[in-house]
């Protein structure tokens, strides 16, 4: 099987690469002479990269990840926005129902996330040019710009699992914690809407951050005055307990304290996306996974904790995607973006991100679709 790569793509591109572990700033390079990816299958499709964000996943991934188990050189990150220039054979080009939104022209704009395995294999998203199958797409929104598309994919499917987990309800009362960030800022909206006029919700942030929880849905707010803090109890004043806790974060010390902040059976859990990393080490790593271990399963008899807990991972598939298009189209979800940078300055977007400290999604723009003709 070939496929004829189109006269107007380069056959090499620009693209951020790294070909051995560690972080970001001691391992990224900016190769301008990177073999540009062709179509792999009938279903795979070319797209010109217009914006990427970052995902502390792949930065866990890119510090431990041992290239005995990747390809070198590999291409960083894995969420994007672009234009379609090419597609294989099966990939439809004009709408057909059931699926009348999964048709893929070139031409079109569209937002995904680049597979684990893919990512493994060498295939990243910070370049100029990428190839993903097209169960990893969407077509963008046309009401949300292409840096907010490339923000949706990781965080966005992972605030939709917490939502499914944490079985939020209509009237119910919650909590979030770290209700800016990332994948929160998703959450946040999203609870807003499921607990609707009645309901009541509490994020958790830091005092420089209040206007933004309040503005994405939270009727009140309670201060972590430092990055230490965020992991501590002590500053949730919160009068009654809540009917839900939803970290967005990973706080120990919150979950730890949820007895006195969260009422007690299987309808109220504490819905996480795990414990937070604290430092690239193995060791951190080896105590991150004993955490989460102790946390499901240690029963309160044994000194665990004696609440319910759902800790979540989200894998980015074309239902979610679509999900998320249908949102931001309906403008029920609004993506925010804390900041972007130009593909040059990249390694200053992941120094932000390492300080944990960001609002939103941090976005890196690889070319300005007004200048892709």
């Amino acid at each position: 099987m070939s496929h004829h790569q189109p006269d107007s793509v380069p056959q090499y591109m620009r693209a951020w690469t790294f070909s051995r572990q560690g972080s970001a700033e001691q391992v990224l390079q900016l190769s301008e002479q990177h073999p540009t990816p062709t179509l792999r299958s009938d279903t795979s499709v070319l797209i010109r990269v217009t914006h990427v964000s970052l995902h502390p996943g792949t930065t866990i991934m890119m510090n431990f990840v041992p290239f005995f188990f990747r390809k070198a050189p590999s291409i960083a990150e894995t969420d994007f926005a672009g234009v379609i220039i090419s597609a294989g054979q099966a990939v439809p080009v004009t709408p057909s129902p059931p699926n009348e939104h999964r048709y893929f022209p070139p031409g079109t704009a569209v937002f995904g996330s680049i597979s684990v395995g893919s990512h493994l294999k060498g295939a990243g998203a910070l370049a100029e040019y990428l190839v993903v199958e097209m169960h990893s797409i969407a077509r963008k929104p046309p009401n949300i710009s292409f840096a907010q598309a490339a923000a949706l994919p990781v965080s966005g499917a992972t605030a939709l699992t917490l939502m499914d987990a944490a079985g939020v309800q209509p009237g119910d009362r919650v909590l979030i914690n770290a209700p800016c960030g990332g994948i929160g800022h998703f959450v946040t909206q999203l609870v807003s809407q499921a607990v609707s006029k009645n309901g009541y919700i509490v994020g958790r942030c830091s005092a420089a951050s209040f206007e933004t929880a309040k503005a994405l849905g939270c009727n009140d707010v309670v201060s972590y005055s430092s990055a230490a803090e965020r992991d501590s109890s002590s500053s949730v004043g919160i009068g009654e307990a809540f009917d839900k806790v939803i970290d967005a974060h990973g706080s120990q010390d919150l979950w730890h304290s949820s007895p006195g902040i969260l009422k007690a059976g299987l309808d109220h859990a504490y819905t996480s996306v795990g414990p937070v990393l604290s430092s690239y080490t193995y060791r951190d790593m080896l105590l991150c996974v004993l955490r989460m271990g102790v946390n499901a399963f240690l029963p309160a008899w044994a000194g665990g904790v004696n609440r319910g807990y759902r800790q979540v991972t989200s894998i980015v598939d074309s239902d979610k995607l679509e999900r998320l298009r249908q949102l931001c189209g309906a403008d029920q979800l609004t993506v925010l973006v804390g900041g972007t940078w130009a593909f040059e300055d990249a390694l200053q977007a992941f120094e932000v991100l390492r300080g944990k400290h960001a609002r939103g999604k941090l976005v890196i723009c690889v070319a300005e679709p007004s200048l892709l003709g």
